[in-house]
């Protein structure tokens, strides 16, 4: 099984990942061949989005919270 296979078993659970110097919460919504995507609160000085797309290279660690 591959990681993303077993990620995709976990979409629509509240989910932790750190990146480098950084830690980035909220639901998984999607996972493709080269990134994971969450649903995260809106940030108060940030883009007026909720999407976070993350590439698979970049994650050190994901942890799911609830599934």
């Amino acid at each position: 099984m591959r990681y993303v296979d077993w990620l995709q078993g976990f979409i629509g659970s509240e989910t932790e990942v750190t990146i480098s110097g950084d830690v980035i919460v909220g639901t998984l919504t999607e996972v493709g061949d080269g990134t994971i995507t969450l649903e995260v609160p809106p940030i108060i000085y940030g883009p007026p989005t909720n999407t976070a797309i993350i590439p698979l290279r970049s994650i050190e660690f994901v942890r799911v919270v609830s599934s």
